[in-house]
């Protein structure tokens, strides 16, 4: 077989449409992976449309990806053929500063995304850096494997390691009813946090509830700052992680207790945001920024998901060619966690 099914974008804001096109070959470091599951998200969206970087066309998208080694390219090793394997989201050099250190999110030679400057899973197969891959065990099915990077890797090393969230310390989460939202609650929680979500309709703070918020506010309702200092008696919430940026930064900061830290993962809402620095000072915040998840953390992951500490959240999983129906999903906010193809 020399070639295989995927759903192709030929211009920006176009249909996505099947195609039979050439199986890749990986290359030396790298390695050609059946893809079993490619969740779909928000980014895929805005990649989609060329609102954020542009990949080249004709292109497949998809970087939630978990699957079996295919093929191992030159000088790969620890990877054989049949092995089941989930991936980080990041091309990264390895060599640098920050990927010795095992901060390779931020790089000095970041070369993008998969699914953006290489084609993605939105096919039956695909070629990923050896360097990508986390053994992905048999306890955890690929559609759940697709989403532990992304989904549940962000929020883990935002909370984790970028804020160092502690036990008994009060957690605002934004887009809480989403993918990353609703794993994030969940990790807040197991991380010892009491947790307020806040997100839009019902239907999405039942789910952050159910992942056991211990307050949810709909800020169509009531305004996130007073909701938090009535939650916190006044004295403002610990941490705040930002999914969803402008539209809600500056209530969320407003809620920030003396010495509380926020971490801005996501802004799709805006890219302007006005901050007094008087208030960065008197009251001592910390405002940080957190990408994605390293591979070393990735297997943490994946070590808490296997234990039962962890539960991915997938609506639902559908075959290849509804890629475009599970965009249109996440465009329009109806999907509670991970929708995924399988190819």
């Amino acid at each position: 077989m020399s070639t295989m099914r995927a759903m192709v974008i030929e211009e920006f804001g176009g249909p996505m449409v099947l195609r039979e096109v050439p199986i890749p070959e990986p290359g030396p470091g790298q390695v050609l992976v059946r893809v079993r599951a490619c969740a779909v998200d928000r980014f895929d969206v805005a990649i989609r449309k060329g609102l954020r970087e542009r990949a080249d066309l004709p292109h497949i998208l998809g970087h939630e990806i978990a699957g079996e080694v295919a093929v191992p390219g030159e000088g790969v090793s620890g990877w054989s053929a049949g092995d089941r394997v989930a991936a980080t989201l990041y091309l990264v050099c390895g060599v640098c500063r920050w990927c010795q250190s095992g901060r390779e999110t931020i790089c000095e030679n970041f070369g993008g995304h998969v699914g953006v400057a290489t084609p993605g899973g939105y096919a039956e197969y695909v070629v990923l850096p050896a360097r990508n891959l986390v053994t992905l065990p048999e306890s955890i099915g690929f559609a759940a494997g697709s989403i532990l990077a992304n989904a549940i890797g962000t929020p883990y090393h935002a909370l984790k390691y970028r804020m160092k969230l502690k036990p008994g310390e009060r957690l605002i989460v934004t887009g809480a009813g989403g993918g990353v939202g609703l794993h994030a609650v969940q990790i807040g929680v197991m991380l010892g946090a009491e947790v307020m979500a806040v997100d839009l309709g019902q239907a999405k703070l039942t789910a952050a509830a159910k992942m056991g918020a211990a307050e949810v506010v709909d800020p169509r309702i009531r305004p996130i700052d007073a909701a938090a200092k009535r939650w916190s008696s006044d004295v403002g919430v610990d941490g705040v992680l930002e999914l969803v940026g402008p539209a809600t930064m500056p209530k969320t900061l407003a809620s920030l207790a003396k010495g509380g830290r926020m971490v801005i993962v996501g802004s799709h809402t805006g890219a302007q945001w006005t901050i007094d620095p008087g208030d960065l000072y008197r009251n001592e915040w910390e405002i940080m920024g957190s990408r994605n998840v390293s591979a070393a953390e990735l297997a943490e992951v994946i070590e808490l998901v296997a234990a039962g500490s962890l539960t991915p959240i997938i609506s639902g999983s559908f075959p290849l060619e509804s890629a475009e129906q599970l965009q249109k999903n996440v465009a329009d906010g109806k999907v509670i966690g991970r929708e995924v193809l399988i190819p």
